[in-house]
Order: structure tokens, then sequence, then C-alpha cells
């Protein structure tokens, strides 16, 4: 009985393993058979886009030999238009050339005459300044040299007059001035045009104030100078030996050229023109070595009156400033006179295009009435004409005391 049972389970199994091997076998195959439909679909979507690439390859290709040849017949377009407008332009040239006559000619000759020397006064005014500037630049070597021999002279003599104004403040301070206008006469700039000397002038207070100089600029702009003298105790540093006393001297001097710095500043020029002042007022102390000696006392001297918007000037450097501001004015002056010129030179631009449109007008109106001759003249003499048809009042008998051709 068991081996029945065995058998039937070996036989059940089998025909199980049968079964399920068979539908695993269909399954592999359906499997297969959508892959290889997918393979199949997936190449004609490659060969249809293959073949839309090639055709685009082709238009494309197509494309930038009809572009080359658009290009090649704009560039031979060009050059025949530009051809026949040269033609053109050569012929209406010829015929107006040919067209004018003695009077138009003179008309034009009244013309141009004022335009002409118009020019040669530009050419002229040219030259001019060509010179001017080439002359001006020649000087400037020589007056560097006088400059450099004026300084040397102004700091000798202000050695000289040291000792004559010791103790005198009222003194010093009109010394001071006197030195400090003949740095300015010295520097080419002109008074009362170019600088002036102790014009009062009302701050924003109302208060008015007296600057030693103020020196005008391109642009209104304004530059201060304050004229500041200390000598009592340079004076001493100098004619002493003693070593304690040179030191108290030379403390001493320092401290009154920083009282002369801070009372300067206390007086605010910078702001007497506002925004036409520069940011800066110049202190002129007459005494060069003066000045340095305070300088080589105290290193940041310079600096810390310039911390306080105040420039520190001797002769020498002053009158190098002034010369600057000199030949700032002949540049602007150039630069005037260069305008001048170019607004003259636009206007005569001006006058010539109006001349040539006026030659045009008239050659048009030559045009105009020569072609109403011919037509008049066609009435006259051509078919069916005037001439004909009066003659014929001659033949029907009306007296005439002239006869026509």
């Amino acid at each position: 009985m068991e081996f029945i049972f065995v058998g039937i389970s070996l036989v059940v199994a089998l025909f199980l393993g049968l079964f399920l091997g068979q539908k695993m076998k269909k399954s592999k195959i359906e499997v297969l058979e959508n892959q290889l439909q997918k393979q199949d679909k997936i190449e004609n979507q490659k060969n249809e886009f293959q073949q839309e690439l090639t055709r685009e390859q082709t238009k494309n290709l197509h494309l930038q030999e009809k572009l080359a040849d658009q290009k090649s017949d704009l560039v031979q377009l060009e050059k025949r238009f530009k051809t026949e407008f040269e033609n053109l332009a050569q012929k209406i040239l010829e015929q107006k050339t040919e067209k004018f006559t003695e009077v138009n000619q003179k008309n034009i000759h009244q013309i141009l005459s004022p335009l002409q020397e118009k020019i040669k006064h530009f050419e002229a005014q040219v030259s001019k300044n060509n010179e001017t500037f080439l002359k001006e630049n020649s000087k400037l070597e020589q007056q560097l040299k006088q400059l450099n021999e004026q300084n040397i002279r102004i700091a000798e003599e202000a050695q000289n007059l040291t000792k004559a104004l010791k103790g005198d403040n009222k003194m010093q301070g009109n010394w001071g001035e006197v030195i400090l206008e003949r740095v300015l006469e010295k520097s080419g700039l002109t008074k009362g045009i170019e600088y002036d000397v102790q014009v009062a002038t009302k701050n924003e207070s109302g208060k008015t104030q007296l600057p030693d100089v103020i020196v005008h600029l391109p642009d209104q702009r304004k530059m201060i100078i304050d004229a500041k003298v200390s000598l009592t105790a340079y004076e001493r540093y100098m004619s002493t030996d003693d070593k304690k006393e040179k030191e108290q001297a030379l403390k001493a001097h320092l401290l009154s050229l920083k009282n002369h710095i801070k009372g300067l500043k206390d007086k605010k020029y910078e702001d007497l023109h506002h925004e036409k002042s520069p940011d800066f007022v110049l202190l002129f102390i007459p005494v060069e070595p003066a000045l340095f000696l305070a300088q080589s006392e105290d290193t940041n001297f310079f600096y810390e009156a310039f911390q306080q918007n105040i420039l520190l000037v001797s002769p020498t450097t002053l009158l190098s400033t002034l010369r600057t501001v000199e030949m700032i004015w002949k540049t602007e002056k150039q630069q005037q006179n260069a305008m001048e010129i170019a607004k003259h030179a636009g206007n005569l631009h001006d006058k010539f295009a109006n001349l040539i449109e006026e030659l045009e007008t008239l050659g048009n109106r030559i045009d105009s009435s020569k072609d109403k001759f011919d037509d008049a003249m066609k009435k006259l003499t051509g078919k069916q004409n005037l001439i004909k048809d009066i003659k014929k009042l001659k033949v029907l008998g009306v007296p005439t005391k002239k006869h026509l051709s």
C-alpha cells in the first residue's frame, strides 16, 4: 500500500514538474518576444531619427549654399550700386559744371570771398596760438633759472633784515607783507586780475575779514594766502651760542609758529567763498630758514598744519606754486582760444553747407528754366506750332511790318 502511495506521489510530482516547466518556458518565450518587439520598435525609431537627421543636414547644407550665394550676390550688388552711384555723381557734377555761366561764377566768387577771408583769419589765429605756446615753453627754462636766483636773493635779504626787525611785531608784519607782494610781482600774475591784495570780504556770519591775498583760479575758484612773521625767537636762536638758550629759543620759535597756525585756522578763510574756495589756506613764512628750522625740531610740524587745512609755504615754494597758477591760466586761455576756434570752424562749416545747398538750388532752377525754355520752343517750332498759325494770318492778308523766319 505504501508503494502505491509513493508511486502516485511520484507521478503527481512528475506531472506538476512538467506543467510548471512548460509554463515557465512559455513565460520566458513571451518575455523574449516582448523584448524583441521593443528592440524592433527602438530600431525603427532610430532609423526614423537617422533619416530625419539626414534630411535636416541636407536642408542645412542647402541653406548654407543659398546663404553663400546671397552673400556673393549682395557683394556684387553693392559693387554695382557703388559704381553706378559714382558714375551718376560724376555725371551730375559734370552737368552742373557745364551749366554754370560766367554770371553764376561771379556770384559764387562773391559768396566765397568772405568765407576765404574767415578761413585765412582762422589759420592765422591757429598759427599765432602755436607760436605763443612755443615761445612760452622756450622761456620756461630761463624763468626757472631766474626763479632760483630770485629765491636766493629773497632769502639773503630776509636774513639781513632779521636783526633790524627783531622785537617790533608790527614792523615784522609789514615786512612780511612786502616780501609777499614782491613774490607775487615775480610770479607773472597780474594784480587786480589774477590776484587781489587785502580785499574786505564777509563770512557767513556777516563779519568782515581781510585776508592778505586772494588768488583767483579758473572756474571762479579762489586761493587765500596769509603772511605771518615770527623772527623774535628765531633771532635769539641764531645770535646765541649757549646750548640751553638755543633750546629755549627754538621751543619759543616753534610755539610762535604753531600759534600763527591756530590763529589762521580760527579765521576760517576757506569758508569765505563757499564751494569756490580750495580746501587749504596758504600760510606764508617769509624767512625760509626759520620755517625749516621749525620742521627740523618737530618732524610732524608740516603734517599737523596740513591736518588743519593749512599749507606752510616759503618764498621758494610759494613762488613755484604761483608760477603753476600762472601756467594754469595760460592753459585756460589757450583752451578758451581753442574753443573759440572750434566754434568759428563750426560756423564756417555751417555756412559752407548752406552755400552748397544754395548752389544745388541754383542748379535745379537752371535745369527747370531750361526745361521750360525747351517746352516753349517746342510750342513755337514743333509740329502744329504757333509760328505756322501766325504765318497763316499773313497769307490771309493781315498787314504786317516784320517778317517771321
